[in-house]
């Protein structure tokens, strides 16, 4: 019996089977493929793949080169040039605040909560107030270009929230909290205020290598940057200065140099001594050191060197390219 019983079991199952796959061989497929397994179906729309692959491609080399340029432009600084809360040398903005707490919080970690915040607050509108008093250019301040959109002046306070807070908060007797924030230079708020600036579009945004670092160290005649003494002039630092010679030409501007460098580390470096210059890695190991003769600008931001000076550089750059790299240091008091 038991035998038996097993036995219509196990037909009924197969049956059961049988009549399943039939069921799935006779049913007719579905029209709707995973994406993967649809075929492109006109060259426009491989044309936009390859552009998506392309630009993705792009997007991630350019960032790796942007962090190295950075890194590499502000590593290792010790005697850096730091005005009005402006730190040129390492290219941030500092700015500190002070909160009072709520005297009808319910409990002192409420109270330090709201101070923190409030003082975050002060921080921050003291940050946009250093921004808006930093030099674009010569002529320009950041306050009157940001006057000139709202949009860049709703972009530059965007940025300047995701500042980041540096050290631990301060706590004081009468519970107040004070709070020190850090923003960068460099990245966004750069790419804002140089929007409108025209840059060397044909240098790469990944560039190869002009020169070889190993070769430069037997040849003491190339040089591999520029540091310029202005311990002698009046010179302001600034977001995209230039370089002129004695009789007015421009030697070095944004047209020069590659955006991605400008926007990472800056087109000037400041530093206050030639000694320390010659250290950083942004003019690497055997940089020309010449001296200003004056500047230039409402702003004074702007370089004056000798025309025999100008020429040496225009020399150098035909051959080594090093200023579309922002190669360039300047020595201020």
């Amino acid at each position: 019996m038991k035998k038996l019983t097993v036995f219509l079991l196990t037909s009924i199952l197969m049956f059961t089977i049988g009549c399943s796959q039939s069921v799935r061989k006779d049913e007719p497929v579905s029209k709707v493929q995973p994406v993967q397994d649809q075929p492109v179906s006109s060259a426009a729309e491989k044309e936009a793949i390859v552009k998506e692959a392309v630009a993705a491609a792009v997007a991630a080399a350019k960032a790796e080169t942007a962090a190295a340029i950075s890194k590499n432009a502000n590593e290792d600084i010790t005697d850096p040039y730091i005005d009005n809360g402006i730190n040129w040398s390492q290219r941030t903005v500092t700015a500190t605040g002070i909160g009072a707490p709520n005297p009808n919080a319910p409990n002192m970690a409420v109270k330090r909560a709201g101070a923190i915040n409030a003082a975050k607050i002060v921080a921050l509108r003291d940050l946009l107030a250093t921004i808006k008093g930093m030099y674009l250019s010569s002529e320009q301040t950041a306050e009157n270009y940001m006057m000139t959109s709202d949009i860049v002046k709703t972009q530059v306070e965007g940025i300047a929230k995701a500042f980041k807070v540096v050290g631990e908060p301060k706590y004081f007797e009468d519970g107040s909290v004070e709070v020190t924030v850090e923003m960068s230079l460099n990245g966004e708020l750069s790419d804002v205020f140089m929007k409108e600036t025209d840059f060397d579009e044909s240098y790469p945004l990944v560039p190869e290598a002009t020169y070889k670092l190993s070769d430069l160290t037997k040849e003491p005649s190339v040089y591999t940057g520029i540091i310029i003494d202005c311990k002698d002039v009046q010179l302001r630092p600034a977001l995209a200065p230039k370089i002129f010679n004695k009789s007015g030409e421009e030697i070095y501007g944004s047209a020069n140099v590659s955006k991605d460098f400008a926007v990472q580390q800056g087109m000037i470096g400041y530093l206050k001594s030639v000694e320390s210059a010659r250290e950083n890695s942004r003019v690497t190991n055997n940089p020309l050191v010449i001296k200003a003769i004056g500047v230039k600008g409402t702003n004074k931001a702007d370089i004056i060197i000798s025309d025999e000076d100008a020429a040496r550089i225009k020399d150098l750059e035909t051959k080594l390219n090093f200023l579309k790299e922002c190669r360039v240091i300047a020595v201020i008091i």
